[in-house]
């Protein structure tokens, strides 16, 4: 990760973006759904070189189109969208080669960017099928929650169409294809770049700046841990049994502290958690109903970056400031009041 201003410049960004079709529930599929959920049919980058503060480049964009072995009938969905037919899918290149020239393009110092987390999760489930290392590039950024600080200050989850509407950015083509989109999200990066160096000057010293840095977090470290309470009659009583879960670092097993306990959020109740090798962990409960109409609570943490960790702090306080605050619970200090 980037740590000091010297190591900022020059940092190369690829920006990342990618279509892929889905399996159609009529047609029996040659490999589990779950196994892969979406099969790459496009894949788009553009590098956005920052040599300073104001000084940006961008390279033209890398547009690759690839031949689907699995999903070889467009999803009408996905049609509608991406506007391509079964037809369109008959032409390409193979994944791997496709992949291979997509790795030349990015170079070896780059930190690696994605509109939301979906792309990284869809290539993983790609090169896994192929049989090559899902290990991901060790710096990765997603782009939308950097825009919604650094442009908006909120965690509501916008869409490129916003960002680029938000930014005043000439719209010269459609979006909804790989190189288009990776050229929109790419401008996007660099005005919230901009921006971020702008709050920089004067933020930097106040409890709620957050350094680029933390924006950049390891994707092969970006593991999670699962649980389910035992099934009872009523909501709240799997909620609080979820809550009682001892957690551990998905990746040392030691026991987590609370940094922030559990609080309630409309159905969701949400915590942060620290592990002193590696860092924060965001946690979410949400009570789940079985068939015969009773409840078991379905628990995850996994690992924060910083946008991720301020959204359940804004959460919270969002939430203090409007009729004293959430529930908050598994607090010792508040037990020992009592």
């Amino acid at each position: 990760m980037m740590s000091e201003q010297k190591e900022l410049f020059p940092t190369t960004f690829v920006v990342l973006d990618m279509e892929w079709n889905q399996p159609i529930p009529y047609i029996p599929s040659p490999v589990d759904p779950k196994t892969l959920p979406g099969e790459i049919i496009e894949i788009g980058a553009v590098k956005l070189r920052m040599n300073s503060e104001k000084d940006f480049e961008l390279s033209r964009p890398l547009r690759l189109t690839v031949r689907p072995i699995y999903y070889r009938v467009m999803n009408r969905q996905v049609s509608r969208v991406i506007n391509k037919s079964t037809n369109d899918l008959k032409c390409g290149l193979p994944f791997q080669e496709a992949y291979r020239l997509f790795m030349d393009f990015c170079g070896e110092d780059y930190v690696l960017c994605a509109w939301g987390d979906s792309d990284i999760s869809i290539l993983r489930s790609n090169l896994k099928i192929h049989g090559l290392s899902a290990e991901m590039n060790e710096r990765f950024m997603d782009i939308q929650p950097f825009f919604g600080k650094v442009g908006e200050n909120t965690t509501m989850q916008r869409s490129v169409n916003y960002a680029v509407d938000f930014y005043k950015i000439p719209q010269t083509d459609d979006f909804h294809s790989a190189d288009k989109d990776a050229w929109y999200e790419a401008l996007v990066l660099k005005e919230s770049l901009i921006d971020y160096f702008s709050m920089k000057n004067t933020e930097e010293k106040t409890e709620g700046f957050i350094p680029l840095s933390s924006y950049i977090s390891n994707p092969n470290l970006t593991m999670q841990f699962r649980w389910k309470s035992d099934v009872f009659p009523t909501e709240k009583e799997a909620d609080e049994k979820a809550e009682q879960e001892v957690l551990r670092c998905p990746i040392c097993n030691e026991k987590l502290v609370a940094d922030l306990p559990w609080f309630s959020s409309g159905h969701t109740h949400l915590s942060l958690w620290k592990c002193s090798q590696h860092g924060l962990l965001a946690g979410k409960i949400r009570a789940k109903r079985t068939p015969d109409q009773k409840y078991y609570g379905a628990g995850q943490i996994r690992f924060a970056n910083a946008s991720a960790a301020w959204y359940v702090k804004e959460k919270w306080q969002s939430l203090s400031e409007v009729g004293g605050g959430p529930e908050r619970k598994n607090d010792p200090e508040a037990e020992e009041c009592d």
